[in-house]
């Protein structure tokens, strides 16, 4: 199978914003700032229960730093002794008929369902709230009839009376026996255990997580012309630039009847803060394939899922879908921001070597550095590539002063080059700046104070 090297995050997921983004000088603070937001994932699913009706559910998860959290108020009953924050949410959607209206005004829709979900999470220490890869998730669950429809969401937080809405979306609800087109449910594990079906869902949105294996529940069309054809999964990898119709496929698979079911009653809920679909296996349920995606081969990149018949040219399904790597290094965002993070380890020459040419000619220039010293090259994930720019960041959080930004400070520099430290030993001489002392297996560093401001410059190695 081609293996294009790991390309950092598909190269990059923000080197594809629009135009003038693109003609803006992009740095690695500019990065740091736009990457460094809370996270928030809303989806929604629709699966039959009837000739008539179905599940229509609205899922969500919601990062640690996200929400807002409180110091815990002394006449507060905790759930564990060291719980000091908390954070109250309350999640509320409101189903309404036919589709979203073009603005808030002109909205007179008839409201066919509304509910809430409300939960208190407690953390333990300041560091948790912040955390991005902490969350809690849930759902809101209700029976629709056959139709058009949209819904708004709402969330309220830390008992404010302010309310946050999300953007408005719009839904079908189809008659079974008249769906048309197949939809695809992102599973983060399924199994099936006699005649009962349990699935947790990924809940990230249109995202799956880059190097995790995920599975696909997809609905099959009840359409006779479609019984008796062979039905094919492909996915494509799309690149910078590239619509939802181009792409290099990285992955087929032929849909049998190993990989059908039929289900039927349909449920949602949520068990150690996960959400769980589960359904009856039976003959006259609907008709669904479960298929397991190897994406642990994959780049972290766009990609678009479509399912296809034989003797058709037109898809009956598709959905496009993001890998994601939650801790990427920042740089990585950025072409020329991770080029330029190279001066560390690279001569002037050999980085103006691979910073010349066009865009494309830099990434695959880029491509090849690292691909010559992947210590796995069987394997998608470049570990040595992402070690050095995640040190990148260390620095920069760690050895930024008002002077300079970490990775250009000598502490900074060493770190990048050298990686931690065995030991440090900080001494504070008398009448004299204090001192900094690294020590490695081969070499010993010694920084000094500058500015008394967190500068240090190096005045020794051995």
């Amino acid at each position: 199978m081609y293996r294009i090297s790991y390309l950092l995050a598909v190269l990059f997921i923000f080197s594809i914003a629009d135009a003038d983004a693109q003609r803006r000088a992009t740095t690695y603070e500019s990065l740091l700032q736009r990457t460094d937001q809370p996270s928030s994932y809303i989806d929604q699913i629709v699966i039959p229960k009837s000739d008539t009706e179905s599940m229509f559910a609205v899922f969500f998860r919601l990062d640690y730093d996200f929400l807002p959290f409180l110091r815990k108020r002394p006449d507060m009953t905790t759930p564990t002794p060291d719980a000091e924050y908390f954070s109250t949410l309350r999640m509320g959607v409101e189903v309404f008929e036919g589709p979203a209206p073009s603005s808030r005004r002109s909205s007179g829709a008839i409201s066919v369902f509304r509910d809430s979900w409300q939960d208190t999470i407690w953390v333990d220490s300041f560091e948790a709230t912040k955390s991005r890869f902490d969350y809690v998730q849930g759902f809101i669950s209700t029976e629709l009839d056959s139709g058009q429809y949209h819904y708004e969401l709402q969330l309220a937080r830390v008992q404010s009376v302010r309310e946050q809405s999300s953007s408005r979306r719009t839904f079908r609800v189809s008659n079974p026996e008249n769906t048309t087109e197949a939809n695809f449910i992102i599973l983060s594990q399924n199994r099936i255990d006699g005649d009962k079906l349990h699935a947790t869902l990924m809940n990230y949105g249109n995202n799956v997580l880059y190097g995790q294996d995920y599975s696909l529940l997809i609905r099959i069309p009840e359409k006779e012309e479609l019984q008796e054809k062979t039905l094919t999964l492909n996915l494509y990898m799309l690149g910078a630039g590239q619509d939802s119709e181009e792409g290099e496929i990285r992955h087929s698979i032929e849909i049998t009847n190993d990989h059908t079911v039929h289900i039927k009653n349909p449920a949602l809920s949520r068990v150690d803060n996960k959400v769980i679909l589960t359904a009856e296996i039976t003959d006259d349920g609907y008709k669904y394939a479960y298929v397991d995606i190897p994406n642990q081969d994959f780049e972290n990149a766009r990609f678009r899922l479509s399912l296809m018949a034989e003797g058709r040219e037109k898809h009956i399904g598709e959905r496009i879908i993001n890998s994601q790597w939650l801790d990427m290094p920042v740089s990585l965002y950025n072409l020329d921001v991770a080029i330029g993070m190279l001066r560390f380890i690279v001569s002037d020459q050999e980085l103006r070597r691979i910073n010349s040419g066009s865009t494309a000619e830099k990434e695959q220039k880029f491509r090849e550095f690292w691909a010559q010293r992947d210590p796995t090259p069987d394997t998608e994930f470049n570990e040595l590539m992402a070690e050095y720019y995640r040190r990148i960041d260390h620095a920069y959080k760690n050895f930024t002063s008002l002077q300079s930004p970490g990775y250009d400070t000598d502490q900074g520099k060493a770190y990048i080059v050298y990686g931690p430290p065995l030991n440090v030993e900080r001494r504070l001489p008398t009448n004299a700046p204090t001192r900094e002392i690294w020590q490695y297996p081969n070499r010993t560093l010694i920084f000094e104070a500058t500015t008394g401001f967190g500068d240090f410059r190096l005045i020794s190695e051995s």
